[in-house]
């Protein structure tokens, strides 16, 4: 188990995260399913999957009623449910948002790619930013900073 915190932990030294500086891997391709939904992308986070989040049970809703991911809730290894990390498109996640699901994916921003600035915010970003890893390396999921103040 060790060894998967660590390679979440991996930098990625030639793409930048959301303050232009070295991408950090957010999960693990090797405990990711072999077939995921559109929406979602185990490892280092990409331009078209640039925003690395922990996901709730409320966003997989959200997708599984909202998009042509309707298999996200079943998923055959059960790999993908809430408190999963994976990376996911910007799209989708600022969906989520502006409809005010009860549960937002918090984000991870040193791992969230700068590709996401282009259809949120920095200030956006912020609002949902994971707290630091807890002992078990999830990231706590719920409301924005702004709701818990």
């Amino acid at each position: 188990m060790s060894n998967l915190k660590n390679e979440q932990g991996a930098i990625d030294v030639k793409q930048k995260n959301v303050f232009s500086a070295p991408l950090y891997k957010h999960s693990s391709e090797r405990t990711a399913p072999s077939s995921l939904p559109s929406t979602l992308h185990a490892g280092t986070c990409t331009a078209s999957h640039p925003i690395a989040a922990t996901l709730t049970s409320s966003f997989l809703d959200f997708c599984a009623s909202n998009s042509d991911d309707t298999d996200i809730r079943t998923s055959t290894t059960g790999a993908v449910g809430p408190g999963s990390r994976y990376c996911i498109d910007a799209s989708t996640w600022k969906k989520a948002v502006d409809k005010g699901i009860e549960e937002v994916p918090r984000v991870k921003l040193e791992s969230t790619h700068e590709a996401a600035l282009k259809s949120v915010g920095l200030d956006v970003l912020k609002k949902w930013t994971a707290e630091p890893d807890g002992r078990n390396g999830n990231a706590v999921a719920g409301r924005s900073r702004e709701a818990e103040g």
